[in-house]
């Protein structure tokens, strides 16, 4: 499996429980399971959603699935 493949299996299970759509920040930030402390690790390297927040900004809101927001994160990372 490819890095970006197992940051976006990454991601979809930590939003597994979310209620969308997720309208703002905070509200992203809430449905996180561990909030902005919420963590992707990806063989020895550790990613935090505090790290990755600053990929996301208000007019990518609403986020309708989580696809959508695993989709946004790894363009914005590059990956």
């Amino acid at each position: 499996m490819s890095v970006k493949e197992e940051v976006y299996e990454q991601i979809i299970a930590i939003l597994k429980d979310a209620k969308f759509p997720i309208n703002t920040m905070d509200e992203l930030i809430a449905a996180l399971p561990e909030g902005l402390d919420t963590t992707c690790i990806i063989g020895d390297v550790e990613v935090t959603a505090r790290e990755a927040e600053s990929l996301i900004t208000e007019k990518d809101f609403p986020f309708k699935d989580s696809k959508h927001v695993a989709d946004l994160l790894i363009e914005r990372a590059g990956l």
